[in-house]
């Protein structure tokens, strides 16, 4: 960016970008612990998997198929 500050601009909208997509991701996972709370009557305990871990859990998850 320092070569070409015109990218400032569109760097900075696409960061708001990412922050609002993983807002939105967040929401989703909120509604899908209700949903199955509603549906279960079990708390979903400990912490969500992020990042690599997820990627781990898909994976396996893809494997057995």
């Amino acid at each position: 960016m320092m070569e070409d500050p015109r990218k400032i601009g569109p760097a900075t909208h696409m960061l708001f970008v990412a922050k609002n997509i993983e807002r939105i991701g967040d929401h989703c996972t909120n509604m899908a612990e209700v949903v199955h709370y509603l549906e279960t009557g079990e708390e979903l305990l400990g912490d969500r998997p992020k990042g690599e871990a997820q990627d781990k859990i898909n994976g396996d998850k893809q494997g057995d198929a």
